[in-house]
């Protein structure tokens, strides 16, 4: 079989921390393939909708009595 078809590329994509959900944003490829500016960041996470996705979260067993 011949691999001349297939290419790789080193795009950025984005991984939330609360809900380890991976995923790549609707942007330009230029802008995937470069330095990605904190302006165009996502605000929400696609998945869980969190707005904290960047942030490890503080108390990963809940409260404990």
């Amino acid at each position: 079989m011949k691999q001349e078809y297939i290419i790789k590329k080193r795009i950025n994509a984005f991984k939330c921390l609360r809900c380890k959900h991976e995923w790549i944003p609707r942007v330009s490829m230029k802008e995937l393939e470069g330095e990605f500016n904190s302006e165009n960041k996502p605000r929400i996470c696609p998945n869980c909708k969190s707005a904290y996705w960047d942030i490890l979260p503080k108390n990963k067993g809940g409260k404990k009595k």
